[in-house]
């Protein structure tokens, strides 16, 4: 037959054809690649339960296919979604499904990086907590007294179970340097675990709270009592039945901070070990660490002893005298 003649020349220009025309094909309609970041949707979501998903909430698709299709994509166009029907309580591995435009199946291939996802539901967790303001630093008016009040002065924290009970306390921390007076300010708070360490992944309501910082004038000194401090006592059986001190109260100065730590200023230890009367003892004061005594730099401390009256030992009973007995009556004569 003749069409067998010079066959493996034709088979070798069929061939050499075929990979032109894929060859200018490949030059006018090349294939390519785009890959898009789109956000994963969690779908049927249970109720009262906190969704945690595997490193990220995004998801890396890869498009593939002729240029001007590629082109013509862009990622508002491509859904990602996990069905959590079927999850249960725990880890679960679930796939996530690509939606797109019906045009770009013929056209198009759209390939998600990770085809799998792990997710974790946990039971939701809600508990209000107080919020506590620490205030740092100094403000530009001296000799104030710092007030932060927050409205509301709580919040709820609601979140996985095992995130919500690493929760120790919400705080708001406000930095006062500077501070020329009062302010008022939104600010949101923080939720610190045992160590201090903000707590992530939880939800606070409200989100922002309002903070009130009033700065108070408050006086540098202060008029506190002292109080003799008496250590060993007189030997027994004496005893102190009574003291003073004079003066009764000193001033002191120094920061409005500290002065309101201190309400009472003690003497130097005072020993009334060998004391077995009356005695009078000048004794210094021993000043409070950040503040400054003023005047008087020690006290006269009066004391009163007295010796304990003694019981009585118990006199001892005297011996008791025997009973007499009576003679026995005269026997008659018959």
């Amino acid at each position: 037959m003749r069409w067998r003649e010079n066959l493996l020349e034709k088979i070798g220009a069929l061939v050499t054809a075929v990979l032109l025309a894929l060859y200018v094909q490949s030059q006018l309609h090349p294939i390519i690649e785009r890959a898009y970041e789109v956000p994963i949707e969690l779908i049927n979501a249970p109720q009262n339960y906190e969704v945690r998903l595997e490193n990220s909430l995004r998801a890396r698709v890869v498009v593939r296919g002729v240029k001007e299709w590629v082109e013509q994509t862009r990622a508002e166009q491509i859904r990602a979604s996990v069905d959590l029907s079927r999850a249960k309580p725990g880890e679960n591995r679930l796939a996530i499904r690509l939606d797109y435009p019906a045009e770009w199946r013929e056209q198009l291939t759209l390939t998600p990086e990770r085809p799998m996802v792990r997710v974790t539901l946990e039971p939701r967790l809600s508990r209000q907590f107080p919020v506590r303001v620490n205030l740092t630093g100094i403000p530009e008016l001296q000799e104030v007294l710092a007030e932060a009040v927050p409205e509301p002065n709580s919040v709820r924290i609601t979140g996985a179970a095992s995130q919500v009970r690493r929760v120790r306390t919400v705080q708001i921390t406000f930095d006062m340097t500077g501070l020329q007076g009062d302010l008022e300010l939104e600010i949101a708070p923080t939720p610190l675990d045992e160590r201090g360490e903000p707590v992530m992944g939880v939800q606070i309501t409200p989100a922002e709270v309002r903070l009130r910082v009033r700065l108070i004038p408050q006086p540098t000194s202060k008029t506190v009592p002292i109080s003799p401090r008496l250590e060993d006592l007189p030997p027994f059986p004496y005893r102190v039945i009574w003291f003073s001190v004079e003066p009764v109260s000193v001033q002191l100065r120094g920061s409005p901070a500290r002065l309101a730590q201190i309400n009472v200023i003690e003497t130097a230890p005072i020993s009334l070990r060998n004391k077995t009367s009356d005695a009078e003892l000048r004794v210094p004061l021993k000043p409070p660490p950040g503040v400054e005594i003023r005047g008087v730099r020690e006290v006269m401390v009066r004391v009163r002893i007295q010796r304990e009256a003694q019981p009585e030992p118990p006199r001892p009973k005297p011996p008791a005298e025997p009973e007499l007995q009576s003679p026995p009556p005269p026997k008659e004569d018959n």
